[in-house]
């Protein structure tokens, strides 16, 4: 009999290997980093929103090229409307809050005219805004200066964080789907009833018009009652 020499077995991957590259992947995808370069004319506003988990680190920074008597206000607000944060008059820096509820939160620019100066249609001034949330809020380069961390810690700090965030992340977009489904749920069992409606009163009105149409049909002795 001939016998075929054994192939050497490759070495899989590491299961550990996989579940921290997971990790990364997943860490990447959910730290919120976005910035803009637009124009915003005097007399104007601009808004981003954001959807954003409770208790969430966020940080903008922000500048405004010189524009003729014009001044540049940031405010901040959740979507129930409350200001979290405002700044007026001042045309570059940096701004920081938490996030006290889950939902929507809005960034806007407002470009206001000194009073007394008049509106022309050229009047703009152009703002580079940048937005970091989450993990991507911390510096943690700062962190380990002034904790006297080494390369090790900073490192496991930052897995520690990067745990947290899709601890938080996964809470946060849980609870959204479960209300979406009770939304759902509700909106079903309206459609439900609204089509059981639909059909009483299609049915009520089938019979209401048949017997009319007896009652004619014997009044004019077309049929026998």
């Amino acid at each position: 009999k001939k016998y075929e020499a054994e192939r050497p077995k490759t070495a899989g991957p590491d299961p550990q290997d996989l579940r921290m590259l997971g990790l990364i992947f997943f860490t990447t995808l959910l730290s919120c980093c976005l910035s803009f370069t637009f124009n915003l004319s005097a007399t104007s506003s601009k808004c981003f929103t954001e959807e954003l988990p409770n208790d969430y680190d966020v940080t903008a920074m922000y500048e405004a090229k010189p524009g003729y008597s014009q001044l540049i206000d940031i405010r901040v607000t959740d979507h129930m409307g409350s200001q979290l944060l405002e700044k007026t008059a001042i045309d570059k820096g940096q701004i920081n809050f938490k996030t006290t509820i889950p939902g929507d939160h809005h960034i806007c620019f407002y470009n206001r005219l000194v009073p007394g100066v008049r509106y022309r249609d050229d009047m703009q001034r152009e703002i580079k805004f940048e937005l970091l949330a989450g993990q991507e809020s911390v510096d943690y380069a700062q962190v380990a200066r002034k904790q006297h961390l080494k390369p090790v810690e900073i490192n496991l700090r930052i897995m520690e964080d990067a745990v947290k965030q899709i601890h938080m992340e996964y809470h946060y977009f849980k609870a959204r789907e479960a209300e979406m489904r009770t939304t759902n749920e509700s909106n079903n069992s309206r459609a439900m009833w609204i089509t059981i409606l639909n059909m009483g009163i299609f049915l009520g009105f089938a019979s209401w018009q048949v017997l009319h149409l007896k009652k004619f049909f014997i009044s004019k002795k077309l049929i026998s009652g």
